[in-house]
């Protein structure tokens, strides 16, 4: 159990940094004609936020290392991640 606990967290948070950078960096490069004086401090902003909350996350659960605080410490960060995506791309929740 502890040998895969390394590798897993280091996984699920890579996805997750990647996954949020990703989200975060898409209205930047988007071939859609920009709003006047628009500028993109606040998805900028939200992605180093969310992405040091990341990376502060995978250090304290590689100090823990107990099971239920990576899967509570994950489903947090995805529910938060699902929460501030709406002030991203207000169209997305109409999936969930």
């Amino acid at each position: 159990m502890i040998l895969l606990f390394k590798p897993a967290v280091y996984l699920v948070h890579g996805l997750i940094f990647i996954l949020v950078t990703l989200f975060g960096l898409a209205p930047v490069f988007s071939i859609a004609e920009p709003a006047p004086n628009q500028t993109y401090w606040v998805w900028v902003s939200m992605i180093v936020i969310f992405n040091v909350l990341v990376l502060v996350s995978a250090f304290v659960q590689l100090r823990i290392k107990k099971v239920w605080v990576f899967l509570i410490s994950t489903i947090g960060l995805i529910a938060i991640f699902i929460l501030t995506l709406k002030y991203i791309y207000p169209y997305v929740l109409d999936f969930f």
